[in-house]
């Protein structure tokens, strides 16, 4: 029998589909093509994690001589290194389908650039959490949990899907205003992603209580939405683009 964080994996993956690809479609003026945007960034989660990220996290500590895994106490350079890999790698691999002619011409307005920004972080958000809900899986330690016990995954990586959405908007407008100038809105959504993060990092490295971060990751989530909620009035005076 499949553990349980595979049914609740499902109930996400399908409400996050139905809540964020339903408010693309509606609020895009239901231009369907933005919903195609959903399937490209499924797969980058996992080549961020597999093929960057984690052999990158090995390499660094082999060349230190640091074991993450012991109980040595990590070098404060390390955890920041540690830190900044998931925005800076991870903001980037979400622009990557750009590079399809067919996907780049999506998002030459900025009211396109936006909402093929929102569905392009919104598909990594939905691989990331089908590869967190296998990496759950394999723990022992979760075997024994019926699906419902898993209610804070469904509530954080919905919303986390929103906030990747978000984040590459911003990037993706910033590419589509001046491409010369590309790496503001770039650094821009890799600080917004790092400050999401601040919580569950200071967390993890036993620094925050688990109260304390959990409201600063509360209150980082209310930020992302008034931002999409911002961003969304500032493209919508430009009006809709033809399709």
């Amino acid at each position: 029998m499949a553990p349980g964080i595979y049914v609740m994996a499902i109930i996400t993956l399908v409400a996050s589909v139905a809540l964020w690809g339903g408010l693309v479609h509606r609020l895009s003026g239901r231009q369907g093509r933005y919903l195609w945007l959903l399937l490209p960034g499924l797969p980058l989660s996992a080549i961020a994690n597999l093929g960057i990220k984690g052999p990158l996290a090995r390499l660094v500590a082999g060349a230190a001589g640091i074991t993450p895994t012991s109980d040595q106490r990590l070098p404060v350079w390390f955890l920041a290194f540690l830190f900044l890999l998931a925005p800076l790698f991870e903001e980037a691999l979400k622009a990557l389908p750009l590079v399809v002619p067919g996907i780049r011409a999506m998002a030459r307005h900025r009211s396109a650039a936006f909402w093929s920004g929102i569905a392009l972080g919104v598909s990594f958000g939905l691989g990331e959490a089908a590869y967190i809900a296998y990496g759950v899986a394999q723990s022992t330690q979760y075997a024994r949990y019926p699906w419902y016990a898993f209610t804070g995954f469904f509530l954080e990586r919905t919303l986390t899907c929103l906030a990747h959405g978000v984040f590459t908007a911003v990037m993706v407008m910033g590419l589509q205003r001046e491409r010369s100038r590309a790496w503001i809105g770039y650094l821009l959504a890799v600080g917004l992603h790092a400050l999401l993060n601040v919580g569950a990092a200071l967390l993890q490295f036993r620094i925050l209580a688990p109260e304390w971060a959990q409201l600063y990751t509360f209150a980082a989530f209310i930020a992302v939405i008034l931002l999409f909620i911002s961003l969304r009035v500032l493209v919508t005076r430009e009006g809709v683009p033809p399709g």
